[in-house]
């Protein structure tokens, strides 16, 4: 069974057509910064606070630094807030947390909410971490991973698998700063334990297609945890993101991720980290550059 299906469950929008969607572009008339479908882009238009044409959702010239930006983002979160056919995302998802858009690239833009920026298509970013024992290192001589199953009360997908430990970049957190919070916050893991335990493993982007047909374009930098054994370090739940930790072998992961068990992007890490351990081959898998490829697409917007 090939793994490219859970792949394209996650990398879900085409490259070569954005039918039924519109550019959200920077105020200087043109840069793409997200992708907005139409249903929302009528609020967009009610507003009154863009330029709107068939194909763009242009932000006023007169917004022409990051706090005016800022503002204008976050009274029109405010004002949504009231909106009913936004009740689910925004009241429900509000964190309080704001994530940073780029543009150009590596420039922060302005900062959203991070419930909101979810509605209008702009680039999210996150660390995604494999916490495993190397098969030299387990006493059946196979590779094990560390798998957490989702809190039952979790608003999205509740119950199901996910990597070790994956969180947002949130202000004013950097990298570092999110993978050491977050392995501790979830996880229970020592900072010193994280700081000699873990190296960066590469970056994957993917566009993703919601069912109510949002576009999500998420950029998830992605670290490896290797565990000195099975026994004198584990992960443990601490702030209620995971119900437990369950020591998978390999294979057992793999039977998971083909079973539909984890949540979608994180079988995509999963998978990304297989190709990694050169677990999944071009031998092995008929599909092996169709995966890779779209394990780390091209983004059609500026980046961090």
């Amino acid at each position: 069974m090939t793994f490219l299906p859970f792949i394209e469950a996650v990398d879900g929008f085409p490259y070569h057509t954005t039918a039924g969607f519109s550019e959200l572009v920077a105020h200087d008339g043109k840069t793409a910064i997200g992708y907005v479908n139409d249903k929302i882009k009528a609020d967009f238009v009610a507003s009154q606070k863009f330029l709107v044409n068939e194909s763009q959702i242009i932000i006023k010239p007169e917004y022409d630094t990051f706090d005016k930006r800022c503002e204008l983002f976050a009274q029109l979160a405010s004002e949504w807030r009231q909106l009913p056919h936004y009740d689910e995302l925004l009241n429900k998802g509000w964190r309080d947390e704001l994530y940073v858009v780029y543009n150009p690239s590596r420039v922060p833009y302005m900062n959203l909410e991070r419930a909101f920026s979810v509605l209008i298509g702009v680039v999210t970013y996150g660390v995604h971490l494999n916490g495993y024992v190397p098969a030299t290192k387990t006493k059946s001589g196979a590779m094990k991973l560390w798998i957490p199953r989702r809190s039952p009360t979790k608003p999205t997908y509740p119950g199901m698998l996910d990597n070790t430990v994956a969180g947002g970049l949130g202000v004013p957190y950097g990298l570092h700063e999110t993978v050491v919070k977050e392995c501790f916050e979830e996880a229970g893991l020592p900072e010193q334990f994280v700081l000699t335990h873990t190296r960066s493993a590469g970056v994957v982007l993917y566009l993703y297609r919601t069912e109510d047909d949002r576009v999500q374009p998420e950029v998830e930098y992605i670290y490896d945890i290797e565990f000195d054994d099975e026994t004198t370090i584990v992960p443990n739940p601490q702030d209620g993101e995971a119900e437990d930790f369950q020591l998978m072998t390999v294979d057992e992961v793999v039977a998971e991720v083909k079973a539909g068990h984890f949540k979608p992007n994180c079988a995509l890490v999963i998978v990304d980290f297989l190709v990694r351990h050169g677990i999944i081959t071009p031998e092995n898998e008929p599909n092996y550059h169709d995966i890779v490829l779209r394990c780390h697409r091209t983004m059609p917007f500026p980046v961090m």
